[in-house]
């Protein structure tokens, strides 16, 4: 039931995200809520709740946003599951300092791979203008949007079972 539930709040927030959070720009960049969601929910579930999200929510955004469908699927599936090993690994006590590092370190790998994308398609080569004017503002972006989405993530997991022994 999780995978149900988590694959249509990815659908919807993906319909979101394409349709309306896009106008919106913050620092010259539109927030990114979709791999923010998908950033707390691998941090406060782990990653195999997280992945089925990622494919429902990449190609989503791939077929309704103005972006190549593929891309946009592999930009978001490649950082959050090396992302998610790393949340394995335990390198980190602290959560909310995990989800602001992994979020950072997300948006700039999510972002990246659409530019180099946008690049190897034919666009304007100039990494050092995407780095000051893409991809850090993003970043930053993301990274101020994480705390109150943890939150919500946070107080939404599901408590430890209760079973009875006898």
């Amino acid at each position: 039931m999780r995978y149900v539930f988590g694959a249509i709040a990815a659908f919807v927030l993906a319909l979101v995200q394409a349709s309306s959070i896009e106008q919106f720009h913050v620092l010259g960049v539109a927030p990114n809520l979709m791999l923010v969601l998908l950033t707390s929910w691998l941090v406060v579930r782990g990653l195999d709740d997280v992945l089925p999200m990622i494919a429902v929510a990449g190609i989503t955004m791939g077929f309704i946003g103005l972006q190549t469908p593929g891309l946009v699927l592999l930009a978001m599936l490649l950082p959050l599951a090396l992302l998610g090993v790393v949340r394995e690994l335990h390198v980190l006590h602290s959560e909310v300092l995990l989800v602001l590092l992994l979020t950072g370190a997300a948006t700039a790998a999510y972002e990246s791979l659409l530019l180099l994308g946008a690049m190897a398609t034919g666009g304007v080569l100039d990494p050092a203008g995407a780095l000051t004017g893409v991809i850090v503002p993003a970043a930053v972006v993301n990274v101020a949007l994480t705390p109150p989405v943890y939150a919500v993530m946070r107080l939404a997991r599901p408590g430890p079972e209760r079973r009875f022994s006898f």
